[in-house]
C-alpha cells in the first residue's frame, strides 16, 4: 500500500487509469518480446537454408565460368567484402578506449 496524505488519496478513476497504464505497458513489452523472439528464431532457422542456397549457387557460377572460359565475378565481389570487413573490424579495434 502506497502512504498517501489523506486529501491527497487517488480517487478510483485515477487508480483504475493507472492500473490500465502498467497493464498496457506490460502487455506491449510483452508483445515487443514475443515479436523479437519469432524474428531472432525465424532467422536461425532459416540460416541452414541460406548457407545451403550460397554454396549451391557458388558451385553453379564456378560451373558457368568454367563453361564459358570467364573468371567468377562472386570470387572478386566476395573477396572485396570481405577486405573491407577486416578493414572495418581492425579500424575499430584500434580505436577503441578502455575504461581501465
Amino acid at each position: 500500500m502506497h502512504p498517501y496524505l489523506i486529501t491527497a488519496k487517488p480517487g478510483r478513476f485515477r487508480r483504475a487509469a493507472s492500473w490500465v497504464r502498467v497493464w498496457t505497458l506490460r502487455l506491449l513489452a510483452l508483445l515487443v518480446m514475443a515479436v523479437l523472439g519469432t524474428v531472432v528464431l525465424t532467422v536461425r532457422c532459416a540460416r541452414p537454408v541460406v548457407n545451403y542456397t550460397a554454396t549451391r549457387l557458388i558451385f553453379l557460377e564456378l560451373w558457368a565460368a568454367q563453361r564459358l572460359g570467364r573468371p567468377p565475378v562472386s570470387g572478386f565481389v566476395g573477396a572485396g567484402i570481405t577486405d573491407e570487413f577486416v578493414d572495418e573490424f581492425h579500424r575499430a579495434r584500434r580505436t577503441a578506449t578502455t575504461n581501465a
